[in-house]
């Protein structure tokens, strides 16, 4: 981890004339020292606001466009060998988009590091420091969850190797930046201690953005149902939807920030460019055209004309492929939605199904009620099987181009059978499919290898 580790800023000052909705957009003025960092309020919160940015270089399309060409939800067409590889199956240890994802992770858990050990010295308010502090469990328990599921695997499903965890801020070189890799169980078991101490600490409410205990529910959840512990999953979604309702329609959520449907949204603008709208639209309209929808997934979309998710794809004459229209607007603009309603109630809907006893009702409610948003009629689902295959298939109409069918795929175990075959309209080869459970994993990058002796390459990459 040195190589990503090493050097990484410890803050970053804002204009003071931002306001508070645009805080999150704006390019940083300079870097100061950790000394400097945490004199006053205005300062911590710069750096609370660089952790946001670095934040962005995670989400504004690595996460989403590595996994679904990944994936069966969408193909690289052009000639990206970063994300043809993944398309393939074949990552590369020297990947360079698996790199900037790395890093990027990493980054984000050091200026957390930061927050954590300066800011309970500061001569501010408790309340102050508790949202400072609350801001930076949450990204830190979110980068080490992305790190474990994307570098390590799913407890109960695949991988016992987690990353490396570190939770001090990195100052020169020390031993600590030649550790092992934790277990996996051990950096799962750390995202949780994170989002729990973000839960207690954040606010209920903050500025447009920022963590708050809703989005602190909203990713507990999430983690909850990754390690298949339903009770906690339900109850935790259940926290996050407390009184709301799925009634903000469909094509809104991508096209008003900070929509009633986000729980938590990344901010973007034309400056940051969040690159999801880059990759998918043509080049007719601004973007790469780079990336396209599988024809199998655009047809399952198309399916039911009634879909309102149906009405956000659209034809690429040139390239001869689909994409998703969700993020339109222009000089890739838009927000990005990390966690929003849908995902809870499928993620009650199915803990609910999951758990002993099962709670099929209250699943078929909750599954109803984003079919229902979607202007669709009742699922036709009565038996917990049929239930849980249901509320899966939802997912993957729902969050089309949002990163979310590679994980869902190898959670439920899945990976081996529905990664076979995926058919291609480009490429050299017309269909592909995964070759061995070793690759439900990315590679840690070789730079990373070389660099720490005793990090261990994941198996199917050494």
């Amino acid at each position: 981890m040195i190589s990503q580790m090493k050097n990484i800023l410890t803050a970053i000052l804002l204009l003071a004339s931002v306001t508070a909705c645009d805080i999150l957009d704006i390019e940083p003025k300079s870097q100061v020292s950790s000394d400097q960092a945490f004199t006053n309020l205005n300062n911590a919160e710069a750096v609370v606001n660089g952790m946001y940015n670095n934040l962005q270089t995670v989400y504004m399309w690595r996460v989403q466009v590595i996994t679904d060409v990944a994936s069966d939800m969408s193909q690289q067409v052009d000639t990206w060998d970063a994300l043809i590889g993944p398309d393939e199956f074949n990552f590369s240890i020297d990947n360079s988009e698996v790199d900037d994802l790395y890093t990027s992770l990493y980054r984000c858990v050091d200026i957390a590091n930061n927050i954590i050990a300066n800011v309970p010295a500061m001569n501010i308010s408790q309340a102050n420091k508790d949202n400072l502090m609350g801001q930076a469990y949450f990204v830190r328990g979110l980068s080490y969850f992305d790190l474990a599921r994307l570098f390590g695997g799913i407890p109960n499903v695949y991988g016992t190797l987690g990353v490396v965890v570190k939770l001090t801020p990195s100052v020169g070189v020390s031993e600590s930046d030649f550790s092992p890799r934790n277990t996996l169980r051990e950096t799962y078991d750390q995202v949780e201690a994170d989002l729990q101490e973000a839960l207690a600490k954040l606010p209920a409410t903050n500025a447009a953005g920022k963590a708050n205990k809703r989005a602190a529910n909203a990713l507990l959840a999430r983690y909850y149902l990754y390690n298949q512990q339903w009770a906690e999953a339900e109850q935790f979604a259940t926290a996050a939807i407390g009184s709301s309702t799925l009634n903000t329609p469909f094509a809104n959520i991508f096209s008003t920030k900070n929509s009633a449907e986000s729980i938590f949204e990344l901010q973007f603008n034309a400056n940051d460019g969040q690159g999801l709208r880059q990759w998918y639209f043509p080049s007719s309209l601004g973007g790469r055209g780079g990336t396209a929808l599988h024809t199998e997934m655009y047809t399952e979309i198309t399916a039911n004309p009634a879909d309102a998710r149906a009405a956000l794809t659209a034809f690429n004459t040139t390239a001869g492929t689909y994409y998703t229209t969700k993020w339109s607007t222009a000089q890739n603009a838009d927000n990005f939605q990390l966690l929003r309603l849908a995902e809870q109630f499928l993620i009650r809907a199915e803990a609910r199904a999951e758990k002993t006893p099962s709670d099929l009702p209250g699943a078929i409610s909750d599954l109803n009620a984003v079919r229902t948003r979607a202007r669709l009629g009742n699922t036709t689902a009565t038996t917990k099987a049929e239930i849980i295959d249901a509320i899966l298939n939802e997912r993957k109409l729902e969050f089309v181009g949002e990163g979310q069918r590679w994980f869902d795929v190898i959670r439920k175990g899945q990976t081996m059978t529905e990664f076979t075959n995926v058919r291609r309209s480009k490429g050299s080869l017309p269909s592909y499919s995964i070759s061995t459970p070793g690759k439900q994993v990315l590679p840690i990058p070789s730079a990373e290898v070389r660099t720490n002796p005793n990090i261990e390459q994941n198996e199917a990459y050494r």
